[in-house]
């Protein structure tokens, strides 16, 4: 066997080293590139801030169904709420299952009245909790969704009266109140894909929240209706901020 021979098999493993390492090379070249295009395309999300001079600990009481569906999950609607008082700065939210398990502890099947909901407050130990209901639910194209809340405070419930969800449903674009609730802050609404004004509040919410990975665009959460109920949670939160806001800055000098 000849030199040129024996060192045929060393040079087709340097061949297919350098190929190897080029392939490689182009991989890395191109994620980076692609990097780089999905940080030049990221954008900044609408935040939600409180009215409030110190941290809040709020939780939401599981979500009544007066859709008159009962496909509806309420419960997964009542932790996607949740998620969306979470992402406020300044507020932090209890698991829903903890308020779950504290009603338990009282016998509660759902809250119905300020007495109950004080005592759920104080066992909890949070500033504040939301009570509310599902007043529209149609998950196929265009999704409709309606969600209405009350929130409770501690130093806010009366002594004696009550309430039910009836003062919480949405009427004539109007809340209709019980004269015996006492909530500080309230907030209603049905979001209606097919209302452009619906379809405008959506396109402001998917800025900086939009999968890079999706063919669908902001169009995903017109078809995922998880996504679709983040966005209304995230409407119906900042309405109920923005009243209370209101109602702060309407408060006179102590």
């Amino acid at each position: 066997m000849t030199s040129a021979q024996t060192m045929q098999p060393n040079e087709h493993r340097s061949g297919r080293t350098h190929i190897v390492g080029l392939a490689a090379l182009l991989v890395l070249s191109i994620g980076f590139g692609c990097l780089q295009r999905q940080q030049g395309s990221l954008e900044r999300p609408s935040t939600l801030l409180t009215p409030y001079d110190s941290p809040q600990l709020w939780a939401v009481a599981p979500l009544a169904n007066e859709s008159g569906t009962t496909a509806i999950d309420r419960m997964a609607i009542t932790d996607l709420l949740s998620e969306q008082l979470q992402q406020v700065d300044g507020v932090n939210t209890v698991p829903v299952n903890r308020v779950l398990l504290a009603m338990r502890q009282l016998g509660l099947n759902a809250v119905t009245t300020p007495q109950e909901a004080q005592r759920l407050i104080v066992i909890l130990g949070v500033d504040g909790l939301l009570i509310g209901t599902i007043t529209a639910w149609d998950p196929y194209q265009p999704p409709k969704l309606g969600l209405a809340v009350q929130l409770f405070t501690s130093s806010m419930m009366p002594q004696n009266g009550s309430f039910d969800l009836d003062s919480t449903r949405r009427a004539t674009g109007e809340i209709v109140s019980s004269p015996t609730a006492v909530p500080i802050a309230q907030a209603a609404g049905i979001w209606d894909a097919s209302n452009h004004r619906t379809l405008m509040s959506l396109n402001s919410f998917t800025q900086g929240r939009t999968r890079l990975d999706s063919a669908y665009g902001s169009d995903l959460y017109l078809v995922d209706m998880d996504l679709y109920t983040q966005f209304v949670a995230h409407r119906l939160v900042e309405n109920l901020l923005g009243n209370e806001h209101s109602r702060l800055s309407a408060a006179p000098e102590p």
